[in-house]
């Protein structure tokens, strides 16, 4: 019982926290900011963090965490290597439009915050990029698309990722980001179908029987 307490205590002071950092930032949020919002005293915040650093950086975790679950679940129950590719993309996408406050924490807050802070935000990237990396190198492998650099085009995803989502929780029109997910979906992976639509069919038997007709100067 003790235990569940304290769990449920933490859980309430990084939920407080992620709408403490949203509406401020996190210069300018205070501990006591966050222990109000929770209901809780510094005390029990201090119990839990040792510092607003360390919550902010629990908090950090804690959304990719979730990221990468969420896409792991979705994957398994999608068949063949693009399908699987455009799971991951849905439920990234989709995971960032229901959670718009912790994704403005790892997308917006967390940048430029210091070195230790763009350590983890890169952290969080390279995690997100390597995911769809190694779905991309199995449709490689298994033929579905051409031979591709799978690294970078999945940094390149990323940060189209990144800008509509800057896009979406600053830009002054305020476009709903579930309203841009199948339409960025469609275009990302609407370039690997293009890829391997484009490779070149091997050549017939016919078509060598007549290239060498063709060299010999025989007309059939």
């Amino acid at each position: 019982m003790r235990n569940r307490d304290k769990e449920s205590t933490r859980k309430r002071i990084l939920d407080a926290a992620m709408d403490v950092f949203s509406e401020k930032g996190y210069t300018n949020a205070l501990i006591d900011d966050i222990a109000k919002e929770s209901d809780t005293s510094k005390g029990a915040f201090y119990f839990h963090f040792p510092s607003k650093k360390a919550i902010f950086e629990a908090l950090l975790q804690t959304l990719v965490q979730r990221i990468v679950r969420d896409v792991e679940d979705a994957i398994d129950a999608r068949q063949g290597a693009i399908d699987k590719i455009e799971g991951a993309l849905h439920t990234v996408l989709g995971t960032f439009s229901r959670h718009e406050k912790a994704t403005r924490l790892l997308f917006v807050e967390a940048t430029g915050l210091g070195k230790i802070f763009d350590q983890h935000v890169y952290a969080a990237h390279r995690q997100f990029a390597r995911l769809i990396a190694k779905h991309l190198q199995t449709a490689v492998d298994d033929g579905s698309i051409m031979p591709i650099d799978v690294d970078l085009t999945a940094y390149a995803w990323l940060g189209a990722i990144h800008e509509v989502l800057f896009m979406t929780l600053l830009g002054p029109e305020k476009r709903s980001l579930e309203s841009l997910t199948d339409p960025l979906c469609s275009l990302l992976v609407s370039s690997l179908r293009r890829s391997s639509a484009e490779r070149p069919a091997p050549p017939s038997q016919d078509a060598n029987h007549d290239g060498l007709a063709a060299d010999h100067g025989v007309s059939y």
